[in-house]
């Protein structure tokens, strides 16, 4: 018979001690003739050196020795387990983790033109946030005409079968940019181009859209610049900007707009929340007005908004237009500008 360890013995001994004890037999053990209890030491294994039943059922007996042996066992076999090692990153899974930024370089683009695009993945939780790829292909786009889906960038491209993880930390942005050479005969119009993080989870991917328009070129020689008169404010301040177009062509440049008003600007969040109109209360006249612009000439369009001191930080977006179809192309400009949350000292 093979021996069980010194420990279970001796929870099996005492275990049949204290019962016998308490149907009133004798134990056999030495230390219960003297009233004590047995020691591991001095429980014996022989099964005839066990003492005699005495009135009490064997299989009562055998079953807790069974069941005491097995729960030792398990034990046993818990603190051989190696212990779990710390967490890594955590998978937050989209859409309530993260949040995907889309924008292309121009808001206007001609026949042909390919399409240049950014889109920012931004941790804004308090965890590493993974995002696991089973394949070479990290993101889809697709073009859309209203509800008609005008073309996917993937279709016609092959990725290898590779996993990869890209890991965001909290408070920072990864950053996907390209250009895609939409078909060419899109007429002109309005579109949305989404972008699609193809992570794993394909149920809770990323995901972010934005608008353009495909317009008319802008005439021969003529150049606009849009600028602002800082890239970080402070809330409270004043925030002005300038559109400025410069005739490099040798006739005048007549700009014809539909109405008395001749420009109208907008100041957006990342998300596309407006904040401010420029148009918003005023009244325009409804005539046809014109500005000339000479030959080697500049005209300067611009506007000033005073930043609200409650403005939550964050990144803003400016877009500006001259509402004039000569300009084709050019008539809106836009601009990225923080503002952060710091008033100036009270006067």
């Amino acid at each position: 018979m093979q021996k069980p360890a010194q420990g279970l013995l001796h929870i099996q001994c005492l275990d049949f001690h204290r019962e016998q004890r308490n149907h009133g037999h004798a134990c056999g053990f030495p230390q219960c003739e003297e009233g004590g209890e047995p020691e591991g030491s001095s429980c014996v294994l022989e099964e005839e050196a066990l003492p005699p039943w005495q009135g009490t059922q064997p299989e009562v007996y055998h079953m807790k020795r069974i069941l005491i042996a097995g729960l030792i066992a398990v034990l046993a076999m818990s603190a051989s387990l190696p212990l779990a090692r710390a967490a890594g990153p955590i998978v937050i899974s989209a859409p309530t983790a993260g949040t995907a930024t889309l924008t292309t370089g121009k808001l206007t683009y001609t026949q042909g033109e390919p399409i240049d695009w950014r889109c920012g993945i931004f941790n804004d939780t308090d965890q590493p946030l993974e995002l696991t790829f089973t394949s070479s292909q990290f993101y889809d786009l697709i073009l859309r005409q209203g509800s008609t889906v005008i073309a996917r960038w993937s279709t016609g491209k092959s990725f290898a079968d590779v996993m990869s993880s890209v890991t965001i930390m909290p408070g920072e942005t990864k950053e996907y940019s390209g250009s895609w050479q939409v078909p060419v005969d899109l007429e002109e119009g309005t579109y949305s181009l989404e972008f699609i993080l193809t992570t794993s989870a394909a149920a809770g991917r990323l995901t972010a859209t934005t608008q353009f328009d495909i317009g008319k070129a802008a005439p021969w020689g003529v150049g606009v610049t849009f600028t602002t008169d800082k890239l970080i404010y402070r809330v409270g301040t004043k925030l002005t900007v300038s559109y400025t177009i410069t005739n490099l062509g040798a006739e005048a440049l007549d700009l014809v707009f539909p109405s008395a008003q001749q420009i109208d600007w907008t100041v957006t969040d990342a998300q596309g929340n407006l904040l401010y109109r420029w148009s918003d209360g005023k009244a325009f006249a409804q005539v046809v007005t014109h500005v000339t612009v000479p030959a080697g000439g500049t005209q300067t369009f611009g506007g000033s908004w005073d930043i609200p001191r409650d403005l939550k930080p964050n990144g803003f977006y400016i877009h500006f237009t001259v509402m004039s179809d000569t300009l084709g192309t050019l008539a809106t400009q836009r601009a990225a500008v923080l503002m952060g949350s710091t008033p100036p000292a009270a006067l």
